[in-house]
């Protein structure tokens, strides 16, 4: 029996890959901000006879500290882990610039900075796995450079904006975990699912007419979660040999575009280090 983590994991295709792997006879631990939802994952599980390998852990994961309480409790009741799913993201637009109380940009905190503690500070527990696999659900790849100046994106803002960029932290963050840790067996996967139709998304909208227009263009491109999470699951159970790949969708990402930077990917790692230096209890240390 596998044990599994899946950040975002009450909801789309988070929801999904949990379901699958309790559905094989794995254990799975979600985390996720809502206990309704919470809830409903627990209950979905007691109907499978799946309720004794189903946990769900209520956190805000665009906090540091939350990031950091889940991995100890993660660390101290269980013995290992053998993948790690960070799905959790908020697709909600805003063209208002939102902050957490502990001063990180919302999008920054919950789209990078949550995957970054977790990547690094649950490989000891992946270690002791037979085949760890960490799969990062964003966009790698995409066009474009990261802003050093304004690296949270506090200027100009807006929701669909901060993601982009956050798209291209992530990317920095699988080449830095993949560099840092050369001789570790752990295989980062980064994974664009492309057009998925989940709650979030369509529903990302306020104004009644973008969110009929989003609707139907996800009716039209989108695809059903039970199709998106195939090749993932694939993924998962199969991981490329190479310590980091991307996908989006089945077709792989070249890894020597510049979005990829090793250079940059330690310029993000060691920036980011010290932005969650000052925070009690942190971890991972390198």
């Amino acid at each position: 029996m596998k044990t599994i983590l899946v950040t975002g994991g009450t909801n789309g295709i988070g929801k999904g890959i949990a379901m699958d792997f309790l559905k094989k006879g794995d254990r799975v631990i979600v985390v996720g901000s809502s206990f309704t939802k919470g809830e409903t994952f627990y209950n979905e599980a007691k109907q499978l006879g799946a309720e004794d390998r189903a946990i769900f852990l209520p956190a805000d994961l665009s906090l540091v500290k939350e990031n950091q309480r889940i991995m100890e409790e993660i660390k101290s009741r269980f013995h290992s882990l053998d993948i790690i799913v960070l799905c959790a993201q908020s697709q909600k637009y805003s063209a208002t610039y939102s902050e957490t109380k502990e001063g990180f940009e919302f999008t920054f905190g919950l789209y990078y900075l949550s995957r970054y503690i977790l990547s690094f500070g649950l490989k000891g527990c992946l270690e002791k796995a037979e085949n760890p696999v960490i799969l990062n659900v964003c966009a790698p790849g995409m066009k474009g450079k990261v802003n050093w100046k304004d690296v949270q994106h506090q200027n100009g803002y807006n929701s669909i904006k901060a993601i982009l960029h956050g798209s291209m932290l992530n990317d920095l963050l699988g080449v830095a975990f993949a560099e840092n840790y050369k001789e570790s067996k752990i295989k980062y996967i980064l994974y664009n699912p492309s057009a998925v139709q989940t709650t979030g998304a369509m529903e990302a909208y306020e104004q009644p007419v973008m969110k009929l227009m989003i609707k139907l263009l996800y009716k039209i491109v989108g695809k059903p979660v039970k199709e998106a999470i195939k090749p993932i699951i694939h993924l998962l159970e199969n991981p490329p040999a190479p310590s980091l790949s991307a996908f989006m969708g089945q077709k792989e990402v070249s890894l020597k575009m510049v979005t990829f930077d090793k250079n940059n990917a330690q310029r993000l790692f060691d920036l980011t280090k010290g932005l969650v230096a000052n925070f009690q209890g942190n971890n991972p240390q390198i």
